[in-house]
């Protein structure tokens, strides 16, 4: 039997690891932390759960490629999916304006024309532009194999560039692009190709999961071990051991080594590249990854309620200060806050008991505006660093409180994380939160491969393919299927 050795417990590493189980291989998962799942893990305060990275998934039908994933994997019946409001699962907010983005392209399409009626055009233009781009996105559309001319054609145009070619109309422009928070690119630099797919996505359906990302991950995990698999917590490997051009396993940091036909890494290919022998790989390609930008780092902001957020129903908010969404990317500062990103799970559940109720905030904030407290430990950061934080923090629940005032005597603890703290837990380059920055100059030709010249090599993740849960999930597919038969696996998805 075959042994396979994943790195990292992250949505990729476990979909990578349940591939290989079901096609009888050996498999061991190492995980560096104590919980399993990466950016899907949750904390607990005063017996609240708070999502770290996980909030909301797109499209599960028979027909969606997640929603077929996830049953091929056999985990699809083992979690309590519970569907966003449909008729505005996300709800943007501007100066004046609010649109709420309805479940269903074509009543999306209907609710822009109603919204801008002079638009008309442009918004059909648009629309057809997305349904072209999500076409060419090989597995996306249960195709195993992908014309590059074309791929890459709209990979390689910004989102800013298409929407320009359809409409001039500000605000129009804003409601199209407020999303960009879901991939963490401005319109500017963002590939028009990785947009249409995200947003199709979630037009074929939001969902939250009744247990968060922690949910995900244990039904994952669980499945893993039905196919005699097993997951190592707590198991922190040192290094890949590289021969001859050859993967042979790896050396934890307890000295022990473990022999292996395949190793998969599902960290940074930045992380990685810490991890391989002096001489592994090619320097040029050393100079490539660590050249390349990482990601975007954020605030997260976790508010515990004495009552329930009705005022922010079944749905999210996007909220930005003007109708430019590269606000999105711009740092919140004391009483400072450009865009903010928030949810209350509890609106999701049928019967909500008191601990439900929570707001959970995502705010951009630049590793750099963190890095001189870097090399303190989680626990025992400086009193500046704790003031900082907090005071962002309390800026952005001031600005919460404001677009929404009945949540202003319900709010009873607030606690927020930085990008130090998604270092720490996930190994994540600077904290970022899809690893890559999945721009432009970064993606197409250039994005960084999942193979390497070490045979025996794979990498899976957000970094090396798309970020979300979506994106990090067919990067295991993509990955192990060079190896299992990609045309099987996606034969085995149509039917699934």
């Amino acid at each position: 039997m075959k042994r396979a050795l994943i790195i990292g417990s992250g949505v990729g590493g476990l979909t990578s690891a349940l591939l290989l189980a079901k096609h009888g291989w050996d498999v061991q998962v190492h995980e560096q932390h104590y919980r399993p799942g990466g950016l899907l893990h949750r904390f607990f305060r005063d017996a609240r759960s708070y999502d770290t990275g996980f909030h909301y998934c797109g499209g599960l039908g028979s027909d969606d490629i997640l929603g077929s994933c996830v049953r091929h994997l056999g985990v699809f019946d083992e979690v309590r999916w519970l569907p966003l409001d449909e008729n505005g699962f996300d709800r943007l907010k501007f100066p004046g304006l609010e649109f709420r983005i309805p479940h269903g392209v074509e009543a999306y399409r209907q609710r822009l024309i109603d919204t801008f009626p002079e638009e008309k055009a442009g918004i059909e233009g648009y629309l057809a532009d997305l349904a072209e781009a999500t076409s060419h996105y090989g597995l996306y559309s249960f195709r195993s194999t992908v014309d590059p001319a074309e791929f890459l054609k709209w990979e390689g145009q910004s989102v800013a560039e298409v929407v320009s070619r359809h409409t001039r109309c500000r605000e129009l422009t804003a409601v199209l692009t407020a999303q960009n928070a879901l991939y963490g690119v401005p319109a500017s630099k963002a590939p028009f190709g990785l947009h249409a797919v995200v947003v199709h996505h979630f037009l074929k359906g939001a969902n939250r999961i009744d247990g968060g990302g922690d949910r995900l991950a244990k039904v994952l995990v669980n499945r893993l071990k039905e196919l005699g698999g097993s997951l190592h917590l707590k198991s922190h490997v040192e290094q890949v051991r590289v021969e001859d051009g050859k993967a042979l396993g790896v050396t934890l940091a307890s000295g022990e080594e473990i022999n292996a036909d395949l190793v998969v890494s599902n960290m940074h290919p930045r992380v990685l590249l810490d991890h391989l022998p002096d001489g592994a790989v090619r320097k040029a390609y050393c100079n490539r990854v660590r050249g390349q930008r990482v990601g975007m780092g954020h605030l997260g902001v976790y508010v515990q309620l004495n009552g329930p957020a009705d005022c922010i129903g079944n749905a999210n908010v996007y909220r930005l200060s003007d109708f430019d969404s590269d606000l999105t990317f711009e740092n919140i500062g004391p009483g400072h806050v450009p865009f903010y990103f928030a949810t209350a799970p509890a609106q999701g559940l049928e019967n909500p008991s008191p601990h439900h109720h929570v707001v959970l905030m995502l705010i951009a904030l630049d590793y750099a505006k963190v890095a001189p407290w870097a090399e303190s430990a989680t626990g025992e950061r400086p009193p500046e660093y704790t003031a900082y934080k907090d005071s962002l923090a309390q800026s952005a629940v001031n600005a919460l409180c404001l677009d929404f005032p009945s949540l202003g005597d319900k709010v009873t603890r607030v606690e927020a994380s930085t990008a130090l703290t998604t270092q720490h837990f996930t190994r994540s380059p600077e904290g970022a939160m899809y690893g890559h920055f999945h721009e432009v100059s970064q993606m197409g030709r250039y994005r960084p491969s999942q193979f390497s010249r070490v045979h025996g090599l794979i990498q899976v993740g957000q970094s090396v393919f798309a970020p979300g849960v979506l994106g990090a999930t067919l990067s295991g597919y993509y990955g192990v299927g060079r190896l299992l038969g990609f045309e099987r696996l996606t034969e085995e998805l149509r039917i699934a």
